[in-house]
């Protein structure tokens, strides 16, 4: 009985020994690196989580999209598109006048508080543009 507690201890003892912390040399796996972020290569289930967390801890705020920034309504956005219109068809007049069929050699018009002026020099035609604060002279050549 005696000899068969000895094997009995020694191979609970070897057992051990396997099993233990401190057995034999340590293993290790290979290294491999996964990106998180989809942009990188990672899981494109990430996108919308990295764009949450993203968002919630973003402190700046885009200055268009505050409240304090004005919305047209509709009937702003429909006078724009009148104004836009009338100011399209004045130009296009102002623009014959100068360059049409019946195109004069100097003139002015005023539209809206700014003087435009035009006079046709050596085969230039110079424009004067006058808001009454500052000038703007551009010259072009007459067809």
């Amino acid at each position: 009985m005696r000899k068969s507690a000895i094997i009995l201890a020694l191979g609970a003892l070897g057992f051990a020994a396997l099993v233990g912390p401190a057995a034999g040399p340590a293993c290790a796996g290979e290294l491999r690196y996964r990106p998180i972020n989809p942009s990188f290569g990672g899981d494109p289930f990430n996108s919308s989580h990295l764009l949450g967390i993203a968002n919630a801890i973003n402190k700046f705020e885009d200055p268009k999209s505050s409240a304090s920034a004005t919305t047209l309504d509709a009937t702003d956005s429909f006078a724009n598109t009148i104004q836009a219109s009338v100011l399209s068809r004045v130009a296009s007049q102002i623009a014959d006048q100068i360059y049409g069929e019946h195109a004069k050699t100097s003139g002015t018009a005023v539209v809206g508080g700014t003087t435009l002026q035009w006079a046709q020099v050596n085969g230039q035609i110079k424009l004067t543009l006058n808001n009454g604060k500052s000038t703007q002279i551009i010259e072009l050549p007459a067809y």
